[in-house]
């Protein structure tokens, strides 16, 4: 989760089942945070022990009335130039623990999660699954998060479910326990692991919030720092990888308004927001709703020069803004009518290539190294948080070998496309469902 958070302390194999507050003392955003992260994981895996990974309730609803379509998939087509599509039932599904709602009858290329889905693999037959994850939602994607009344300034996030319908080309998938494999495969590789080093020093004096002396310069203190593996588009219509990372959680985050060339933003005043702004040299990210639904990142560039305006400011940077990222509103191939909201993320910095078992020195003595066995994937979006506090704390804590702490996934077959060359599309159904427990007419 993206967002101006000190600290998240939620550790599953510590057991606590509540965080008790005390009077006089001091309240802390991470408190808040570590009291709701309990609630919802332990709701979370009473619901997937008891329904499984995957289940569609039968019960009437309000949303789709009979659920029993929910999630169906039907109508396949493809049409020209090989274009796939289908129908999405609409419905209530709980996968991995967590509801999940498809509040409309919707199409492959049209489902509002997904915008300008892709198909992988190789293969004759089609197989349909459901990936769920959870994403940060701030006033850019939904600007009624902010309050008018104060002034318009950021507030609370929010947490989001965000279920996708993904689709991929197979060959001799015909059951749903096959199917049910498959899915498994795409996310059993092993993950990239994460250390870090934070120099030390004997004589180490807080000198203000973020910065520690240790006599020949200054290190991070009282910070929260995020790493997060990128994969995103260049100027020059190719795709870069490495990793970036943010002292703050990669918290400030800013509407972007216009782009009046293809080098330059204006983006609104920041300080009405965030209370932050931008300054020459910062590593900045360009984003918008596609790049973030599919996880693969932003374009990184560096800010060249800024100039105030009276709706914003005119921010400079030192490469092209690929034309993808240039939109406002979706294309051609969604068929959908989307605001692609825009938006400009401060880093840290942001190094490319990354190569493992590679020592990279981030500046102010900190420096990190990833590791990894053979049969790794790089994901995209992976990413680590932790918080940089003293110098006891920092020897302690540092993350060492550490798995991501995110994005977490959770995903099942829904439906097996078997093409055939004469005969009309057999789908074969991979949906669970399970009744009311009590039995009673609904």
């Amino acid at each position: 989760m993206k967002g101006d958070f000190s600290n998240f302390r939620y550790k599953l194999k510590a057991n606590y089942i509540s965080v008790l507050r005390q009077q006089g003392r001091v309240e802390l955003d991470s408190d808040w945070n570590e009291q709701i992260e309990i609630w919802d994981e332990r709701l979370r895996r009473i619901i997937r022990d008891i329904l499984g990974e995957m289940a569609v309730p039968l019960a009437s609803n309000e949303i789709a009335g009979d659920n029993s379509g929910a999630l169906r998939i039907d109508n396949f087509s493809s049409g020209p130039g090989g274009v796939i599509d289908f129908s999405i039932g609409r419905g209530i599904v709980y996968l991995g623990g967590y509801p999940f709602i498809m509040e409309n009858d919707v199409t492959f290329r049209t489902q509002p999660d997904y915008p300008e889905p892709e198909i992988h693999g190789q293969g004759d037959d089609i197989l349909v699954y459901i990936e769920l994850w959870t994403k940060t939602v701030n006033y850019i994607d939904d600007e009624t998060i902010r309050e008018p009344a104060l002034g318009g300034p950021d507030t609370c996030l929010r947490k989001k479910v965000v279920g996708q319908v993904k689709a991929s080309f197979v060959s001799a998938i015909s059951t749903p326990e096959k199917a049910c494999e498959y899915v498994r495969q795409i996310y059993a590789r092993d993950p990239i692991l994460f250390t870090l080093k934070i120099e030390q020093s004997a004589h180490q004096i807080p000198i203000g919030f973020g910065e520690v002396d240790m006599g020949g310069g200054l290190i991070p203190g009282n910070l929260h720092f995020r790493m997060e593996l990128h994969r995103g588009p260049a100027f020059d219509g190719g795709f870069n990888e490495g990793f970036k990372w943010s002292d703050d959680n990669a918290a400030t985050v800013i509407r972007i308004l216009k782009m009046p060339s293809e080098n330059s933003v204006l983006i609104e005043e920041t300080e009405v927001v965030t209370g932050e702004f931008l300054k020459e040299g910062d590593w900045v990210e360009i984003s918008n709703e596609i790049t973030e639904l599919h996880r693969q990142g932003g374009q990184m560039a560096r800010v060249e020069s800024l100039a105030q305006e009276d709706n914003g400011a005119i921010v400079t940077l030192n490469t092209v803004i690929h034309p993808l990222l240039r939109r406002f509103k979706a294309g051609e191939k969604s068929g959908q009518k989307l605001e692609l909201s825009p938006r400009l993320r401060r880093w840290s910095g942001y190094i490319s290539p990354m190569a493992m078992k590679t020592v990279f020195d981030l500046g102010r003595g900190i420096k990190t190294t990833f590791q990894a066995g053979k049969d790794f994937l790089f994901r995209p979006g992976d990413f680590w948080t932790f918080a940089i506090r003293d110098r006891d704390y920092n020897k302690k804590y540092a993350p060492n070998k550490a798995t991501p702490d995110g994005v977490k996934t959770y995903s099942h077959p829904l439906a097996i496309i078997c093409r055939g060359a004469k005969k009309p599309a057999q789908i074969i159904d991979c949906r669970k469902f399970f009744g009311p427990l009590a039995g009673f007419p609904s």
